[in-house]
């Protein structure tokens, strides 16, 4: 799960300096299929088209719940409630948030949401939502990306997919509620 370490420019023409805004302004030649996907922050008005896409990932939500937690990342500098639009329909989310280590200096970034709509899925929307998050990540200098996903078998294509992003399966979670 180590993000690359980035060079001056990666084969889709990022600059390692460059921030998750530029990011979304970039175009992936070849990986979008011609279309072109704006990557920005959720705001309260996305709220029902991301409970949607919330639910397509196993979290129905009312857009009221959904709106009050764009606004608490809002609020937080250090996470990210970010969209992915493509010819001004917004396809996906993601969610990032920063946490500081106890156990080594730095911190790191842990991806708690990726989601693309059914229907849009494998035409770069995730790549350039994870690209954003990583990027958001080395603004925050941050060592690592951290993503947690299900052992479901609904879940095995999105397994595949971080690991052809250079994501390393390396432990495993226990939650517990209180």
């Amino acid at each position: 799960m180590r993000i690359r370490q980035a060079e001056p420019e990666d084969a889709h023409g990022f600059g390692a300096a460059l921030g998750y805004k530029e990011v979304s302004r970039r175009f992936f030649k070849g990986v979008l299929r011609g279309r072109r996907v704006r990557v920005r922050e959720a705001g309260p008005d996305d709220a029902a088209a991301l409970a949607r896409l919330l639910a397509e990932l196993g979290y129905p939500n009312e857009p009221e719940r959904v709106a009050g937690r764009v606004g608490r990342f809002a609020a937080d500098p250090s996470s990210r409630f970010l969209v992915a639009e493509d010819g001004g329909e917004l396809v996906g989310l993601a969610s990032a948030s920063v946490m500081p280590l106890a156990h080594e200096d730095g911190s790191w970034c842990r991806l708690s949401a990726l989601v693309v709509a059914e229907g849009r899925r494998r035409a770069g929307a995730g790549r350039a939502l994870v690209e954003a998050v990583e990027a958001f990540a080395r603004e925050r200098a941050c060592g690592l990306v951290e993503v947690t996903s299900g052992e479901r078998v609904e879940r095995e294509a999105a397994h595949g997919f971080y690991a052809a992003l250079g994501y390393e399966e390396v432990s495993r979670r226990f939650l517990k509620e209180v």
